[in-house]
């Protein structure tokens, strides 16, 4: 039998919480060097979230205050809203974007593999789902995290064999 993924996860995983606020998480990408955390709630695996997240999140925030500032904006295109409008409606943004937690922005639907999934599984669905970790998970407890780098890696090392 080929090796599975229990063999070749990385088992020391950095996680995050529901609760972590943006600017932690922004910390956490980069003292950790990775685009992406395994989301934990008491012990257990509830999401995955990654920098495309918070980056779609906040077009959803800019596309808000657009809206908000186009409503000041009369039919024939001329701003009528003085700066202190302008500068309000950023200040509700920045508020609004202060308030936003992990669990606003993670995904919640898992994709994951189990300790005893084979590598070319494994490979199948990061390249079906095109996605670049899977964690690896059992009973719903996060075991380890296996990535698309990880499978190069052990390609170009000569561990696997294509084909």
């Amino acid at each position: 039998m080929g090796r599975v993924a229990g063999d070749v996860m990385q088992t020391d995983v950095r996680t995050v919480g529901v609760e972590t606020t943006l600017a932690e998480l922004d910390r956490a990408f980069l003292e950790e060097r990775v685009s992406g955390f395994p989301v934990v709630q008491d012990g257990r695996m509830v999401g995955l979230v990654s920098r495309s997240d918070v980056v779609r999140q906040l077009g959803v925030e800019q596309s808000v205050a657009e809206t908000i500032s186009d409503y000041y904006r009369d039919v024939g295109g001329i701003r009528i809203d003085p700066p202190e409008t302008i500068d309000a409606i950023a200040r509700q943004v920045g508020a609004r974007i202060e308030k936003l937690r992990v669990k606003d922005v993670m995904v919640h639907d898992l994709i994951t593999v189990t300790p005893t999934d084979s590598l070319q599984e494994v490979a199948q669905i990061l390249v079906e789902h095109r996605i670049h970790r899977l964690p690896v998970v059992e009973a719903g407890r996060l075991l380890g995290i296996l990535t698309s780098l990880d499978l190069v890696r052990l390609l170009a090392e000569g561990h696997v064999k294509p084909g």
